[in-house]
């Protein structure tokens, strides 16, 4: 058992409990935090936006049953009151709690589904009161006053109506409530593991600690000081009077070292006394009265001394210039660290505002109730980006594909977004045409502001349609993005005009309008060409437009969720091992 071994072992020990006692303390810290942001991000704002919904319907049951039971003007404070909770504060509540649902259980789904069709039943008395009573002179009619009572009245459809919704939504408040106990509960266990994994773990360690410490003053220290009260009595030229016993280590080896050197000096002192006893051939000056070696020897340490300290001079000048080498390159790797950290950090908050500003699955539903929406962005954030908005009687959407992909990519979406919601919103145009005009306006002062000095070679390909559902037809403008028509297991395709939105040219080719008369289960295809451009299959080949035709004719028959499904399927088995090469979007509607 050799010194390294045991100090190797002593610390060795010493390491394996300390760095138990970390990965006990950081798996306990990970997951109390991940139970606190669960606890943060979806059982608590789901109890507020349960208790304010819940406050919601009371305050709407107080008002209703004023407007029912007391006379008054339409424009009466608790009237307007009324209007205005169910369309404005409302709307919004439900769709955060919508939105707050998707982390719920499906217990906890069904329930507030159960809840938002009882309060669907709910609203349908509140608009039965509101058309009975819309002036003064209706509180005067006797058939309405008969009406209205057997409706408010105390116990009656409004009451009991209300009464089933507030019950409900109490069993769900009580459910989530619960969840977020549990996981209070979870996070204080966790800590109660902690504390004993600090606790005891770390009076093991001071143990551990304590037991290497006295194994090595045990093993090293004691001999160690030992030879050195021999090596400093052989420095005064003193013999140890008793021998030194040797053990199995590198000490025991450097104390039968020793010992053999003391021998050596003996038989040179019986040397120097035959000497002295008349042998006068061999000469010999001692360094001193005591030195029994002579200054031979005395001369010999001080060179040596003298090279020993030369040469930790060295070892020490080197060392600290390894240790500065050493320190730079730890900054410079905390620096290189916190520098990816923030740049993701400010790619996923880019990510965030980026969804933000597309329409939720909820609201293309409304629009259009059978169409589906494929978005598959090649990193955090995106180049492509969908658009949609009721318009009159009219739905617009839209496939953008901005040039490049992750960071540029997205800021390319924000400007096309913004332009859409200009040109359509603010200014009302609706011919796919003159949108594609009036973006590529706003794309080309967004982009090409200081001509003199350069130009941004980046813009956008689109295709935008306008759906009137009423008699089935759709209007069509596309900037390098075509559209696709499947008819009776056939592709219709209407080609884009090769005109990139934000060019350099303002007063170029006009875009050209499409209108379409469809048939019922006509069904039109927008996309980028993310997933016509997608390498892979056994040769590590591109899609191509011919596999991607293919593929939606062999889809059409299907439900539009089993298309997307599909869609998807077949774009995994493509890509395979390979990286996926773009943004990929697809739209689909069936009339």
């Amino acid at each position: 058992m050799t010194i390294g071994r045991k100090i190797g072992m002593g610390f060795g020990l010493f390491i394996f409990f300390a760095a138990l006692v970390l990965l006990l303390t950081n798996r306990t810290l990970e997951r109390s935090r991940r139970i606190n942001d669960e606890i943060n991000q979806v059982y608590s704002p789901s109890v507020d936006a349960l208790v304010r919904l819940r406050n919601l319907i009371v305050n709407a049951h107080m008002l209703i049953k004023h407007w029912a039971l007391v006379e008054s003007r339409p424009d009466a404070r608790e009237k307007t009151a009324l209007i205005e909770l169910t369309t404005q504060g409302l709307p919004k509540l439900l769709d955060q709690i919508d939105t707050l649902s998707a982390n719920w259980d499906k217990e906890e789904v069904a329930l507030v589904n159960r809840v938002f069709g009882e309060m669907d039943g709910l609203f349908v008395i509140h608009e039965n009161i509101k058309e009975l009573l819309p002036n003064m002179e209706s509180y005067s009619d006797p058939l309405i006053f008969l009406e209205r009572n057997d409706m408010a009245e105390e116990g009656g459809p409004l009451d009991e109506q209300t009464d089933k919704v507030l019950s409900d939504l109490d069993v769900l408040l009580v459910m989530q409530e619960s969840k977020r106990r549990q996981l209070s509960n979870g996070m204080i266990r966790s800590f109660d593991s902690l504390k004993f994994f600090v606790l005891y773990l770390g009076m093991g360690l001071i143990a551990v600690g304590l037991l290497v410490a006295f194994l090595i003053i045990r093993g090293i220290v004691g001999p160690v000081q030992r030879l050195r009260t021999v090596l400093l009595g052989l420095g005064r030229g003193v013999f140890p009077r008793t021998r030194m016993k040797a053990g199995n280590d590198e000490i025991g080896e450097m104390t039968s070292a020793l010992m053999g050197l003391v021998d050596g000096l003996r038989r040179t002192t019986d040397f120097s006394h035959a000497v002295a006893a008349g042998d006068f051939v061999t000469e010999y000056k001692p360094l001193s009265e005591e030195d029994v070696l002579g200054h031979a020897l005395l001369k010999m340490r001080t060179e040596l001394g003298e090279r020993e300290r030369t040469l930790e001079q060295k070892v020490r000048e080197r060392t600290e210039e390894v240790v500065r080498q050493k320190e730079e390159v730890e900054r410079q790797s905390r620096k290189v660290v916190e520098l990816y950290k923030n740049v993701t950090d400010s790619i996923r908050y880019a990510k965030r505002l980026q969804e933000s500003i597309l329409p939720p699955e909820r609201r293309i539903r409304e629009m259009l109730p059978r169409s589906f929406v494929f978005y598959r962005p090649k990193d955090i954030v995106s180049g492509d980006f969908y658009w949609f908005d009721r318009v009159g009687d009219k739905v617009v959407f839209a496939a953008v594909d901005c040039t490049g992909h992750g960071v540029p990519g997205a800021f390319m979406s924000l400007v096309g977004h913004n332009g859409l919601n200009q040109a359509i919103k603010e200014r009302g145009l609706v011919r796919p045409s003159e949108v594609l005009k009036d973006l590529n306006r706003i794309a080309f002062d967004a982009l090409h502001k200081d001509r003199d000095q350069s130009l941004v070679r980046d813009g956008m390909d689109m295709a935008l349609c306008v759906f009137d559902p009423k008699d089935l037809t759709l209007e069509y403008a596309g900037a390098n993005c075509p559209l696709y028509l499947v008819r009776d297991r056939e592709v219709i395709h209407f080609t884009p005009d090769k005109i990139p939105i934000g060019g350099f040219e303002l007063n170029g080719k006009a875009f050209t309008d499409h209108r379409v008369q469809l048939r019922e289960g006509d069904l039109i295809y927008i996309f980028s060409d993310g997933y016509a451009d997608q390498f892979g299959g056994p040769k590590g080949k591109k899609f191509l437009y011919r596999r991607f035709r293919d593929l939606l004719i062999s889809v059409s028959n299907e439900p539009l969720e089993a298309q997307k499904r599909a869609l998807l399927d077949a774009f995994m088995e493509w890509k395979g091992a390979h990286e996926q090469v773009d943004d990929i979007l697809v739209i689909g509607m069936r009339a």
